[in-house]
């Protein structure tokens, strides 16, 4: 399956920024450096650990 890198990159760092800023996580801002610089590969690895729905982001 082809996914949508940059979508999931972009969703991923909303995720993180919005854990951050509203509900204080500072971990959660942390793991958005890493999802910045995360290859495809482990993008997709951080996104299954995170069980989110990679088939939305199907190419």
């Amino acid at each position: 399956m082809d996914i949508d890198i940059e979508k999931l990159r972009k969703d991923m760092k909303q995720d993180c920024y919005g854990a951050f800023f509203a509900g204080g996580f500072g971990g959660a801002l942390m793991e958005s450096f890493d999802v910045e610089k995360a290859s495809p590969k482990e993008l997709v690895e951080m996104a299954e650990r995170k069980r989110m729905d990679l088939l939305k982001y199907r190419d």
